[in-house]
């Protein structure tokens, strides 16, 4: 019996001894475990409150966002903001900005239209030297006035972006509410910052309060929430805020601050609570683990001296009133890990197990519920209308925003799809691309149309993204949208009521300028004239006396529709307006450079409107005759487009109305000579071709002895009346009008017929004849068959045949102007190119024409005796023409030492008047004779 006694003390004392020693490690390792755990739940808590803010901050920065797109669409409306010198505002000198022609300083529309609107706040900031100062804002100061005349605080971080030409989108502080807002730098024409856009909301932080006064960690920790100036914002309802802000600012040894940073808002969240405490709480929980261990050691004492350990201990895998204990506190829902082990294929192993991920469970359904009952609350309250969908794209959630928005319940569109209840109708495909796209492609965002559940249509601006698995498969769509209708149609009616006149729907006055102001700034950079007609309906007043002004309302619409109607037919720029009354105003531009160029432009465009305005009308029941008035004043006379222009076209307009009506008159009584003198140019020109009043005049071409080798042939014009007209009073003439090409084919025929002639003479027949080719002659698509036409139909050597071109007119489209003188190569045609030097030629381009001859100007040729640059050039000339295997002629040869020194430096052909004048071809073949004989 001692035996047995001695044997079992000996098998419990160490028992006991380990017993003894197990609580104080246990204590140890559970108080160092339990502070971990609350510091990292102080942390969790604080990440908690960061997601809420995060989430507010997402759904107001959308609405920021579309309210800074409606304010610079708003500004631009009313024109190109710029600087029109300098304002007083608030005892202080500014740049004066304006939009088009309006000054926004004290001009408040847009910014309360904005807001009204859109809701937020709004302002118009000016650049003034280095800074940004508020001339239109709806912002308040402490005195319930407008904010006009502060400045930007140029230590924040969107006066920086500014600064630089940056948007900045991010959290301010203003009058200690945060506010979430977006900067966006103002240009003007030229790229310079002159200003900033500002728009931002309100950041409603009740949900952000209610959620930080009920903080509690521990029994004295607490959370706040502190600014980025770190002044404490908000914190827990049972601490005193004097006492929160000493322990940020002083951070005693013996607190834990966990912190969590807000980069959007440069806010941080704290969750602190007393080192004490926790320690307090571990050694509480410690304690349980010393009553365990001694109840642990009596079990198993227990279990050692009754010998059960085969029976209980062993399959059980520890003390059975531990696994009680752990089942029972399982069952009340107690997780906590208190470090407890068993044998592997063990009861206590499968228990501890089955708490371990009971407890992981728990923790993940908690956060999930947590961050589901804030998405709730989102998805609920939102004023923008939110659909879920399957993969398949069909609607298994809406908010209650969507049903007001589009009429349709829950139960009306669960499980269809958003196409068959109206979404995106301007684009049939756009789901499938949208599913097609959503393994790669990430949120789709812009504007489209749709139609509520009464068949009625709505702008809609739509996000829509994939929602992905871990595996990165698409499960779900969410779709975000609003109702933009009224906001696109107040903008549009905003603009239509400010630059257009409500009766015609023409420009007014007001639009009017502004693209007159554009329009000179645009002529005086390309160098291409412009100008403006005046129009006034003649006895306007009568029809309005007689038939009442709502048939005359009826004439001004028609007006309009046919002005706007002839002058959309035409290649030139024109825009129309109506000042009021019966007067109307057509703008040209892009004329052409040369002034009495763009007045017969513009004259043909006012012949345009008087034939299309004297067709009759049909004002009710009554055919109604009207003729208008034009007067006409070029951008190119003038200075100040808002002032001296128009008042000008007025004067000119009057002076129509003098002339008898229905008739058009320019301001600049030289220019209407010269637009009359050139259309009777104009009507002669077609005459002469009619009456064939043309003459070719032929200038003798000579070789180094001084032998003819040929002629130019130059157009002349005889007329009956005023004798022979130059070609450079008709030829620029013939030109603009076509009638060029009628002129050309007639050379090109008479030249063949005299080469024909010639041909038959033993000494002529290897004379050439040289004519001038226009570029507009030389473009038409059958010129080669014209060429060729003529050469057969007069039986020529085209060899014969010589075509002059000019450098410029090569050089326009050079790889159709090479096909074209290759194909009238290769039958035999051959080319001069005429005032070589003049141009800009490019010897790349050079090489590759079909040149037969290089024609020296007789500007190079005029002062060759006395000139050593003119020489040199001449000489660079030949020397070239001669390794590129070309002819070369000098003309404007009219002195003997102009022929001996072009002769000195291997120039061995000449034309000018020291061989002849050029001449009709009688006097010029009788000249031949004595030069052959």
């Amino acid at each position: 019996m001692i035996n047995k006694i001695s044997t079992i003390w000996r098998f419990i004392l160490p028992v006991l001894i380990l017993l003894a020693a197990t609580p104080v490690v246990l204590i140890t390792q559970q108080t160092s475990q339990q502070l971990d755990n609350i510091e990292a739940d102080a942390h969790e808590q604080a990440k908690t409150l960061v997601r809420l803010i995060n989430v507010t901050d997402e759904f107001v920065t959308d609405k920021v966002d579309l309210s800074m797109r409606l304010l610079t669409e708003q500004s631009y409306a009313l024109g190109a903001p710029s600087i029109d010198g300098d304002v007083n505002l608030e005892d202080k000198i500014i740049p004066n900005l304006i939009f088009g022609s309006i000054p926004i300083t004290h001009f408040f529309k847009l910014v309360d239209e904005l807001s009204s609107l859109a809701g937020g706040t709004s302002t118009i900031f000016v650049k003034n030297d280095h800074n940004f100062v508020r001339v239109s804002t709806n912002v308040l100061k402490t005195d319930m006035t407008r904010a006009t005349g502060t400045i930007l605080n140029p230590n924040s971080k969107a006066f920086t972006a500014l600064s630089q030409g940056q948007i900045f989108h991010g959290v301010v502080d203003i009058l200690d509410e945060p506010y979430i807002t977006r900067y966006d730098p103002m240009y003007d024409t030229r790229g310079a910052v002159i200003g900033a856009y500002y728009v931002g909301y309100k950041v409603d932080m009740k949900v952000i309060r209610d959620a930080i006064q009920s903080k509690r960690q521990l029994k004295s920790g607490f959370a706040m929430i502190l600014d980025g100036n770190n002044k404490v914002r908000f914190h827990s309802a049972h601490v005193p805020l004097a006492e929160a802000e000493r322990l940020f600012h002083t951070q005693p040894e013996d607190w834990i601050f966990a912190t969590e940073e807000i980069p959007n808002w440069g806010f941080k969240v704290i969750v602190t609570y007393p080192v004490s405490e926790a320690r307090a709480l571990g050694l509480s929980h410690s304690w349980l683990v010393i009553i365990t261990g001694v109840f642990l050691g009596t079990t198993l004492l227990i279990i050692i001296l009754w010998q059960l350990r085969r029976l209980i201990v062993n399959p059980i895998g520890g003390d059975p009133a531990l696994a009680i204990d752990v089942v029972k506190r399982i069952a009340d829902g107690d997780f906590d890990n208190d470090g407890l082990e068993a044998k592997p294929n063990t009861l206590m192993s499968n228990v501890l197990s089955m708490r371990d991920k009971l407890r992981e469970s728990i923790t993940a359904l908690r956060e999930s519920s947590e961050s589901m009952l804030l998405s709730a609350s989102v998805f609920e309250h939102a004023h923008d209308g939110i659909m879920i969908t399957d993969v398949d794209m069909n609607i298994i959630r809406i908010n209650p925003a969507f049903s007001r928005i589009t009429g349709y319940s829950l139960q009306a569109v669960l499980a269809t799809h958003p196409k068959n209840i109206g979404f995106v109708v301007n684009d049939p495909k756009f789901f499938e691309k949208i599913q097609q796209e959503s393994e790669y492609a990430g949120e789709w965002r812009g504007e489209a149309k749709n139609l509520n559940d009464r068949g009625e249509s709505y702008d809609a601006w739509i996000d829509i993204f994939p929602v992905r698995d871990d595996t990165r498969t698409t499960t779900n769509f969410v779709c975000l949208f609003s109702d933009i209708t009224e906001s696109k149609k107040a903008a549009d009616e905003i603009e239509h009521l400010a630059f257009y006149d409500s009766l015609t729907h023409l420009a007014n006055r007001r639009m009017l300028i502004d693209r007159l102001k554009r329009a000179f700034f645009a002529s005086k950079s390309t160098g291409r004239d412009g100008a403006l007609l005046f129009l006034d309906l003649d006895h306007f007043k009568m029809l309005n006396d007689s038939l009442g002004h709502d048939m005359g309302d009826l004439l001004l619409q028609q007006v309009a529709a046919r002005l706007t109607e002839c002058l959309r037919e035409g290649d030139t720029i024109a825009r129309v307006a109506r000042l009021g009354g019966d007067e109307f105003v057509v703008m040209l531009e892009d004329l052409s450079i040369h002034p009495l160029e763009a007045a017969a432009q513009a004259e043909i465009v006012g012949q345009k409107i008087l034939a299309t305005l004297n067709h009759p009308y049909q004002l009710a029941s009554h055919e109604y005759h009207c003729t208008v008035s034009i007067g006409v004043a070029l951008f190119g006379d003038h200075v100040d487009a808002q002032d001296d222009l128009v008042k000008h076209a007025d004067i000119a307009m009057y002076q129509a109305k003098r002339a008898g009506r229905n008739t058009m008159r320019f301001f600049d009584p030289l220019m209407q000579d010269a637009i009359n003198t050139r259309a009777d140019l104009e009507r002669e020109l077609r005459k002469a071709i009619d009456k064939q009043q043309f003459q070719l005049y032929y200038q003798i071409q000579v070789d180094q002895s001084n032998t003819p080798i040929g002629a130019e042939a130059l157009i002349r014009w005889i007329h009956p009346e005023r004798g022979m007209i130059p070609p450079g009073s008709f030829i620029c003439l013939a030109e603009e009008t076509g009638l060029i090409l009628p002129i050309g084919e007639w050379v090109l025929d008479t030249a063949c017929a005299q080469i024909k002639s010639w041909q038959i003479g033993e000494l002529t027949r290897e004379l050439t004849i040289s004519i001038n080719v226009s570029a507009k002659q030389f473009y038409q698509n059958d010129f080669v068959n014209q060429v060729q036409a003529a050469a057969d139909r007069h039986g020529i050597n085209p060899s014969l045949l010589k075509l002059e071109l000019t450098e410029s007119m090569l050089l326009e489209n050079i790889e159709d102007t090479i096909v074209t003188m290759t194909a009238l190569k290769e039958i035999g045609i051959r080319f001069s190119l005429d005032d070589f030097g003049t141009g800009y030629s490019s010897l790349q381009y050079l090489k590759r024409l079909p040149l037969t001859q290089l024609k020296i100007d007789q500007s190079f040729v005029r002062d060759i005796a006395i000139d050593s640059s003119d020489k040199a050039i001449v000489r660079t000339i030949i020397a070239m023409a001669k390794s590129m295997e070309l002819e070369v002629i000098a003309e404007g040869v009219e002195t003997k030492d102009q022929q001996e020194h072009l002769l000195k430096i291997r120039c061995k052909q000449f034309q000018g008047y020291l061989f002849g004048k050029p001449i009709p071809i009688e006097e010029f073949e009788a000249s031949l004779n004595a030069y052959l004989h």
